[in-house]
């Protein structure tokens, strides 16, 4: 099998980007918490920013000033989808390229620690990633942290095809919100938890041919290209879609359930 690259793991993203429905979601939840939490403003550090869209829907829809908009994204196209979508956003604004690690300095903390769908990509232990990022948060403020739940499509299909795949991809599929609450507790720190609704709209990617879109989605979801899988593996991998995907109003979905873990920096 052919474990694919971090560039080819930005570029399968892209399926998944435009048919998913969990943004709304997650943008509601992260507006809550910052009405909520932070009245007379916030400063924000973004982990794994991606192409900025949902963040300048998050500054533009905010309620309370966003004072200051620090973001660290491993993909130089999507950085510079980052600055195109917050040019004009009356923000102090500082983008970094790089990959988010243990050492990472900012010189300074933050209100806000948004970590979106990115911990999957801390590799070798995930652990000290995750603790350095909450390192950053400020003795007022707050992090969340959005990923998938087990209950994901995505998860399920690494369960599948687990003895098989290989152990060293880009990202870890495997690694769930279940583990990321798993370090939390083992350090006492915090937090809680809200399940927020997410699916993949799967009509077009299972129409007749829109074989390469379902290509795409199986590339992303195992972290291998698709056409080095088996043979027979690749095609009960499309028929295991199919078969999980549930009727919704606009044709089938497959699920994307995510956890929103909003962890405190001191108990309250």
């Amino acid at each position: 099998m052919q474990c694919i690259t971090f560039d080819r793991y930005i570029e399968a993203f892209n399926v998944l980007e435009k048919y998913s429905v969990e943004y709304p979601f997650m943008l509601d939840h992260l507006l809550g918490v910052a009405e909520e939490c932070f009245p007379g403003g916030l400063s924000m550090l973004d982990i794994g920013a991606g192409t900025g869209k949902f963040a300048r829907s998050f500054v533009e829809r905010c309620r309370v000033p966003v004072r200051s908009y620090t973001a660290i994204e491993p993909s130089a196209d999507h950085v510079a989808q980052i600055r195109e979508n917050l040019d004009g956003i009356p923000v102090e604004k500082e983008i970094t390229l790089g990959f988010f690690t243990p050492a990472s300095a900012f010189g300074k903390q933050f209100d806000l620690v948004l970590l979106s769908h990115c911990t999957y990509c801390f590799l070798p232990d995930p652990e000290p990633y995750l603790l350095h990022a909450l390192e950053l948060v400020n003795d007022h403020g707050k992090a969340v942290i959005y990923h998938g739940s087990p209950t994901n499509f995505c998860y399920m299909l690494n369960l599948l095809w687990g003895d098989i795949l290989p152990s060293d991809r880009v990202t870890d599929p495997t690694f769930t919100s279940w583990n990321v609450r798993d370090i939390l507790e083992k350090h006492g720190i915090p937090h809680e938890v809200t399940c927020l609704p997410g699916a993949l709209q799967a009509r077009e990617i299972f129409m007749p041919g829109n074989e390469h879109l379902l290509e795409e989605l199986i590339t992303f979801s195992l972290m291998v290209e698709s056409g080095s899988l088996p043979k027979k593996v690749l095609g009960r991998t499309r028929e295991f879609l199919r078969a999980i995907a549930c009727p919704g109003r606009q044709g089938p979905v497959l699920n994307l359930g995510v956890d929103a873990i909003t962890v405190r920096k001191s108990p309250s």
